[in-house]
């Protein structure tokens, strides 16, 4: 078969696996499977099933003319029987259960406000539904807004205008009961094994001086009472309880809303009390930060007990792939999988049997079932017909010394295929990741790829501050902001055009979106280097990104070791690439979404006026309707001309008469 390019429009062709679950004997899956619709400008999702044998087939159907329905978190009840999940087939997210036996639908819940997570009771009877109880309209003016809390905004949902509140919801008669203090945030509800007891999380009666921590409570379903078993000390991301129902486990820290400290597990007794830190052998984070723009993957845990109750399987990132490990109670690890160029996305464990979303770089991902004796058994194949289609190069890795002190730095370089390589020597692009505590590593990019097929190399790296790599490493940038990151990653493309001598040192270029964004704002003040650039969701000013973004005035203090507004003015402005603006001479493309809060098109429209006023050859590329998740999930319609935008102005000086240009 004659292989062809890789284009923007391939984007939409893709599919996209997520979330599995087994059915409690182990034998039976399902999982999410999302898909791309041009023609409705959106996405929709199903749910598949398999046998773990023959390929997955549809449970439920995600489309219709009118509405993009999608179907998603499911579950299965304690038989094996239906599998429970959420859709908005009636306009906001309910819970709805399919038999497997399939036939229709039952749609189970009516919240007004719909349910955004949900837990089911061992018995089938009850469900534990998370939903949004609105605040009370303090004007009758449907003009003005009355905001009364300090993070009043959320990228992805504008104004916050009301708490998550859990509420138990009786299947057979519709009945609901509040669990929870409607003034104070809850999530994560989880059964007891027994199911006498709902355990949840919900957030401190001072947020605005807690940072919004959140604590751990137990509600016992026969007297109706709630009491405390854990105070929060930092930010908990799951909660999982033990098969005989006497211990819980808790993944993440206990240092603040916003920390370098790795992700952990914690067990604490159900009667509540001292939490026991599991992972004090564990040199690595919990979770998966490695980014790709081709991934809807939302995982469902990252981390699970075993059917024995002596230890725990948890999803782990080692550099730049990501595998599952096992602790078991007195904190000994083991590697239950875990393969170079693989990344598990998400995982499920039942009767000792394992499944797992794995991605690599040639694969948006697909269901597998892993065995013992290292064995791996892939069940779908989503996109194969695709990719065999496509003419697509694989990163090489390498490694290279980082600023000064002899930490070894992870990079890769994509090259063109063959079929689009000359007697040329290959321009190059430099694409920094956001964060700083995400990771590049061994998924599949398809912007990257679009890169490649354009005829550039594209080297990407994971400097100081990136996961995957140790506490100690994630907290090298703290303070620090674009000056011994910005040297890791230059020295990156370095050692590219050392060791790879088809690399042009005369077509350099650069892009990165949010923490990505701040070093091409920073890189371009301070070299010219780069023939030229494309800043996204980025910031300029660290002073107003302090009160404007939706996590300004807590991640900006952290990160640069306890500053203000107050005393540390001169200190945040010096590590502004505003500061710089007028030492740009780097054409600059500046992309950025009107509705991103993590990082406020204002500071795009700062950076703007100041190197347009100063003579730099800037465009300004504004997109309706978006938020800081554009490049992942936003429209397709705006994903492809985001892309356009990238390629067009890198190709724009990308000729031999644009370096007479700069």
């Amino acid at each position: 078969m004659n292989k062809r390019l890789i284009t923007i429009n391939d984007l939409s062709a893709f599919t996209f696996a997520g979330a599995p679950v087994l059915s409690p004997d182990g034998k039976k899956a399902v999982y999410v499977v999302t898909k791309t619709y041009l023609k409705q400008n959106g996405y929709a999702s199903s749910l598949y099933w398999t046998d773990g044998e023959s390929e997955p087939k549809p449970l439920t159907h995600d489309y219709n003319e009118d509405t993009l329905v999608k179907h998603h978190s499911p579950r299965f009840s304690a038989d094996g029987s239906f599998v429970y999940f959420l859709s908005n087939r009636t306009g906001k997210d309910q819970v709805w259960r399919i038999a497997l036996t399939l036939g229709e639908s039952e749609l189970l819940t009516d919240f007004e406000e719909g349910v955004s997570d949900f837990a089911l009771s061992p018995d089938g009877k009850q469900l534990a539904c998370q939903t949004m109880i609105k605040d009370k309209i303090e004007s009758d003016n449907e003009d003005v807004t009355i905001i009364s809390r300090l993070r009043f905004l959320q990228n992805g949902k504008g104004f916050v205008d009301g708490t998550t509140a859990l509420y138990l919801y009786s299947i057979e008669n519709k009945q609901k009961t509040l669990i929870t203090d409607p003034q104070c945030t809850s999530e994560l509800p989880v059964f007891s094994p027994d199911g006498t007891q709902l355990f949840f999380c919900m957030g401190k009666q001072n947020p605005d001086q807690t940072d919004y921590l959140k604590d751990m409570y137990a509600h016992d379903l026969s007297n109706q009472t709630t009491r405390r078993i854990y105070d929060g000390k930092g930010y908990i991301y799951d909660i999982q309880v033990s098969p005989d129902g006497q211990t819980i486990a808790l993944a993440g820290n206990e240092d603040g809303e916003c920390t370098p400290e790795n992700i952990g597990i914690f067990l604490v007794p159900i009667t509540g009390g001292f939490a026991k830190n599991l992972m004090e052998k564990e040199k690595l984070s919990l979770g998966n930060f490695v980014g790709t723009d081709v991934r809807f993957d939302s995982s469902n845990t990252l981390f699970l007990w075993d059917k024995s109750g002596r230890s725990l399987i948890y999803l782990v990132q080692d550099g730049g792939s990501t595998g599952l490990k096992r602790v078991d109670l007195d904190g000994n690890l083991s590697t239950v999988y875990m393969k170079d160029k693989s990344v598990v996305t998400s995982f499920d464990i039942k009767n000792e049997h394992i499944i797992a979303i794995i991605s690599s770089p040639l694969s948006t991902g697909d269901l597998y079932f892993l065995g013992n004796n290292d064995s791996i058994r892939q069940v779908s194949h989503h996109n194969q017909q695709l990719f065999e289609q496509l003419d697509l190069n694989e990163p090489i890795a390498f490694t290279y010394s980082g600023a000064d002190d002899d930490w070894q730095i992870d990079g890769w370089v994509l090259f063109p295929p063959k079929s689009v390589r000359t007697t040329e020597k290959v321009p190059v692009v430099l694409e920094i990741h956001g964060g700083p505590a995400f990771a590049y590593g061994n998924s599949f990019n398809h912007e990257f790829q679009c890169l490649a097929a354009q005829g550039y190399a594209v080297v990407f790296t994971n400097p100081r501050g990136s996961r995957g790599y140790g506490a100690k490493f994630c907290a090298g940038c703290y303070g620090d902001w674009g000056r011994k990151d910005k040297i890791d990653i230059l020295k990156g493309l370095d050692y590219v055009l050392e060791h790879f001598p088809e690399c042009d040192r005369e077509r350099q270029y650069v892009t990165g979106g949010s923490y990505g964004g701040f070093m091409t704002n920073t890189i371009v003040g301070t070299t010219d280097r780069f023939r030229a650039a494309v800043t996204q969701r980025s910031i300029c000013n660290l002073y107003n990104f302090y009160g404007t973004s939706d996590i300004g005035y807590y991640f900006l203090t952290r990160y640069f070791n306890g500053a203000d507004l107050w005393t540390d003015e001169d200190l945040l402005m010096s590590f502004s690439p505003i500061r710089n603006a007028n030492k740009v001479k780097t054409p600059i493309c500046i992309i950025h979404s009107e509705e991103d809060h993590r990082c406020p098109i204002e500071q795009a429209e700062q950076w703007y006026v100041a190197l347009r006023r100063l003579g730099v050859e800037t465009r300004f590329v504004r997109i309706k309707g978006e938020n800081h998740e554009l490049s992942r999930s936003g429209r397709p319609k705006n994903r492809l001309s985001r892309l356009s935008e990238i390629i067009n102005w890198f190709n724009r000086y990308n000729t031999k008469d644009s370096a007479a240009d700069l």
